[in-house]
């Protein structure tokens, strides 16, 4: 971390901690229900499309300490991994994105604050794009206050639209901790974690500088190992450490406005040693040292006047994010009789600037409108360089395959969505209709170091403008007081990515004959689209349950995807061992059910007063075209069917959940899409049972745990395993076994309130 950011933190640190003592009060173990800044989930209202919210208590119950466990209890939401090892040995490892009702990885979006994420950046030397080298894991949970899960193509409004759905990680806030009556808060908390032998110590202060001034810091500090498992071989070994530093400052500069500052920053450090690659290749596997860093500063203005004609409310957000992960990986290496040493640096590099201005205008008494404008700049660069050194000799080989053309990306997206009541046969209604518009432009730079061995392919290479328009439109109507039954229709577009445009991987280094394969880019890829639509109810039907359950059916269209090119001895006569592009060469279909309910059982008989019933579950079929080959199979990405039961307590002084999760088993059918035919493992079924619970001791300590497989019972995540080849070797069992899920594991967390 930079200096001028350490004496800022510092700054405000010492700033939170001015005030002597601090008032004498109840806290609750949850945080309070204010946000202090829009978000997309305007648009996720009661009445809109399916939306799972989990705010930092549920996070904490679901031992969340990174991507994997946020969703754990979510059907048709799970997080695909990739596994240690299971790439190339310069490929790094560790979660992907979320796959949402079959669909996952880049198409659906990801976004902190309103702030996009970085993709999840794919493997142009792998078979399909939809496989990961770097993942998504540019957080720590404990900073979130909580986490907005999106099914189904976004909705018209602000923030990053996903294809297939979105995630949006909200953090904590000044506010969140202050009352106006309590002046200070601060606490302290440790968590512990079994199966990643992980350690956490987090702090959070909050107080009050001033009249008007407000002020928070949070400091998390985790380390661990590789994650446990009930697998039959040996584990790639990887110990790890992060740290976090979430720091805000809410000043009330009038009466009618607020202005805020944050510093948000993570970084981690891996250090993994990838044994399964130990061969006569790599006779002592490989070692990879990983750093993964994310610093973001923005600066946010609250406007909320009167009597102004275009807006009751306007959010202006000025922001600069910059993201990088590091591999460096070192191995012994032998080809030809001959034995080097390869050490291999790769990176992805992110780095973006931009303003969000949101605002809404309440027309009248039931009518309101919405509309906004964001304009960003992003850098995104790719680098790959090896110094392979020759043992005998003590010679270097430079070689440097960048992984795609180095980019400039120039954004600007508007959006309007109003909420228009009526009376519909007696019952209140509303229709939502909205709009987005969206325009991307790609500048590639520093073309001289774009697939060197292949000096033809930087010609194709060139700035491309692209654009798009997304409707959506849903109606609800009020059922019973906060109870709607809705029917929603969204597009979805996803424009290709740089790494699709420009992804490149070649072997000439390897091949001494100065003939090889390669894998291009390519320019000319059209947009990939969805249409959605979803039938649903919503909301309180009667005192003491809570549901919501929809049907849903999705079509995509121009999925991308590698695919092999005819030979091309004109443009490229020295590729003759394969050329392969990227192409829109799929179409799907998704539809399903899923549902949410809980029943508060002392509504209806008073001795059991604070116990509850929560049940979900949710199925969905998929189907895929390809529209070269015209074959078409099951979607492979589409979850099985999921269910989960919870039987809990909770009171003031604490609570406990019993909850079982049920999963179908599922073999992933030949991916038609990608053309690939390899019979794949069939992800067994599997029931696990989990115990949580949670003590408030005392106004100051409270303590919360979980113990999770209670069975120990071993078990695949459909999701992370269902791309692993059946087992008909050693090796491919041993990558099964590798997947395998933990055993019987606990965690829990003490936190002290001062």
């Amino acid at each position: 971390m930079s200096l001028h950011v350490q004496s800022a933190l510092l700054v405000m640190l010492g700033a939170i901690a001015l005030p002597a003592f601090a008032q004498e009060a109840k806290i609750s173990n949850e945080l309070s229900e204010i946000l202090v800044q829009a978000k997309r989930d305007d648009a996720s209202t009661s009445r809109n499309g399916t939306t799972t919210v989990l705010n930092s208590r549920q996070l904490e119950r679901n031992s969340a300490i990174d991507l994997a466990n946020i969703a754990r209890y979510s059907p048709l939401v799970s997080v695909p991994a990739a596994a240690s090892g299971g790439a190339n040995i310069w490929d790094g490892s560790g979660n992907t994105g979320v796959n949402v009702r079959g669909v996952e990885g880049n198409r659906v979006s990801m976004e902190l604050d309103g702030i996009a994420l970085p993709d999840a950046a794919p493997k142009p030397d792998g078979t399909t794009l939809n496989g990961f080298g770097i993942g998504r894991d540019y957080f720590d949970p404990e900073t979130f206050r909580e986490v907005r899960i999106g099914s189904g193509s976004s909705p018209a409004g602000a923030g990053t639209p996903g294809l297939g759905g979105s995630v949006s990680f909200v953090t904590k806030a000044p506010e969140d901790y202050l009352d106006g009556k309590r002046k200070l808060y601060a606490d302290y908390k440790f968590g512990y974690t079994s199966d990643h032998a992980m350690r956490m110590h987090a702090v959070t202060a909050a107080s009050e500088l001033g009249e008007n001034l407000k002020g928070l810091i949070v400091g998390v500090h985790r380390s661990g190992e590789k994650a446990k498992s009930l697998s039959n071989v040996p584990l790639n070994p990887d110990d790890w450490d992060s740290d976090a530093v979430l720091a805000k400052l809410s000043w009330t500069i009038a009466k009618d406005q607020k202005l805020g500052f944050t510093i948000d920053s993570y970084k981690a450090h891996h250090d993994r040693v990838y044994s399964n690659k130990t061969g006569v290749s790599y006779p002592d596997g490989a070692a990879q040292n990983s750093n993964t860093q994310r610093d973001r500063y923005s600066i946010e203005h609250q406007w909320a006047p009167t009597g102004v004609a275009l807006f009751d409310t306007l959010e202006t957000k000025f922001y600069t994010q910059n993201a990088s992960v590091v591999d460096l990986t070192h191995a012994n290496y032998v080809t030809g009789g001959q034995p080097y040493v390869r050490d291999i640096s790769t990176g992805y590099y992110n780095s973006s600037k931009g303003v969000a201005m949101d605002a809404s205008k309440q027309l009248n008494p039931g009518s309101m409108l919405n509309y906004g404008f964001t304009y960003e700049q992003q850098q995104s660069r790719r680098p790959w360089r090896e110094d392979r050194t020759v043992t005998k000799t003590g010679a270097h080989q430079i070689t440097q395959k960048n992984r795609m053309a180095d980019m400039d990306t120039d954004k600007y997206a508007a959006y309007v969505r109003g909420e228009f009541g009526f009376n519909l046969g007696g019952y209140q209604a509303t229709l939502t209709p909205g709009l987005r518009a969206e325009q991307r432009k790609l500048t590639p730079q520093n073309l001289q170091n774009y697939v060197i061995a292949v000096p033809a392919a930087a010609k194709e290479i060139k700035a491309e403008t692209d654009s798009f328009l997304t409707p959506s439109l849903n109606l609800s109507v009020e059922l019973a007081p906060n109870f709607n039954a809705y029917a929603q229709y969204s597009r979805g577009t996803r424009l290709p990515s740089a790494a699709e445009r420009t992804g490149t991987y070649d072997s000439f280094s390897y091949t001494a004959a100065g003939n090889a394969y390669a894998v291009l880019g390519n320019m000319g890829l059209q947009k990939e689209t969805s249409n959605a639509f979803e039938l649903g109810l919503k909301g309180a039907p009667t005192p003491g349950v809570e549901l919501s359950t929809s049907v849903f059916h999705t079509k995509y269209s121009n999925f991308i995807e590698y695919v092999a090119q005819p030979a091309d001895p004109v443009n490229y006569p020295t590729i003759t061992q394969g050329l392969f592009r990227p192409e829109n060469v799929g179409q799907a279909k998704i539809y399903g059910l899923e549902f949410a309910s809980r029943f508060a059982l002392g509504q209806w008989v008073q001795p059991l007063k604070g116990y509850s019933i929560n049940l979900a579950g949710g199925v969905s079929k998929g189907t895929a075209d390809n529209t070269q080959t015209s074959k078409r199979a099951d979607l492979a990405s589409v979850q099985p069917y999921k269910a989960n039961a919870t039987f809990a307590y909770d009171d003031e002084r604490g609570g406990a959940a019993f909850t079982a999760s049920t999963v179908r088993g599922k073999r992933a059918a030949g991916d038609v899409i990608s053309g690939t035919t390899t019979t794949m493992f069939a992800v067994p079924g599997s029931t696990v049972f989990d115990l949580t619970a949670y003590w408030n001791i005392n106004q100051h300590v409270s303590l919360s745990g979980g113990v999770y497989n209670l069975s120990d019972k071993k078990y695949w995540d459909y999701a992370s395993s269902r791309s692993l080849a059946a087992a008909t070797s050693a090796a491919s069992l041993a990558d099964i076994e590798r997947q395998a899920r933990p055993g019987r594991n606990y965690a829990f967390n003490l936190k002290v309130i001062y």
